[in-house]
């Protein structure tokens, strides 16, 4: 079991050891299941939001992998080159455009990856509209 943070002078996450101390104890509170109102679950919501707050400063959103840099880990994994991809891309075009970050993924290339390679779509869908709207800014 993870040390316990001792908060009697509440404070942010100040490292990354404090910072996996809450997270820790976040899950082991979230097995528990404490009841709304209770001492536990206001611990709950408590460290949830250092432990947000911890991320939202030290684990910035671009800091998170391209969609490119997840289809190609994958591709690794399983033995597997962009060539590929053509088939379920539309042709060698896409997938080359795809990864130069030319185009970005259509709905029915992120069901092709999720399909034939496993990879969740929501993982694909949210960095492809995240990087789409950070472009146009």
């Amino acid at each position: 079991m993870a040390k316990q943070l001792d908060f009697t002078k509440p404070h942010v996450l100040r490292n990354k050891a404090e910072y996996q101390a809450a997270a820790a104890e976040i899950d082991q509170l979230l097995d528990e299941d404490p009841e709304p109102a209770s001492e536990a679950y206001e611990r709950l919501e408590f460290l949830s939001v250092l432990v947000q707050a911890y991320e939202d400063t030290h684990c910035p959103l671009d800091a998170l992998p391209t969609p490119q840099a997840i289809v190609d880990f994958i591709l690794e994994q399983r033995g597997l080159s962009r060539a590929d991809l053509a088939k379920w891309f539309g042709g060698k075009s896409h997938v080359s455009e795809f990864f130069r970050g030319i185009r970005p993924l259509s709905l029915k290339q992120i069901e092709a990856l999720r399909e034939h390679l496993g990879i969740p779509a929501d993982l694909l869908i949210g960095r492809t509209l995240e990087l789409a709207n950070s472009s146009d800014q």
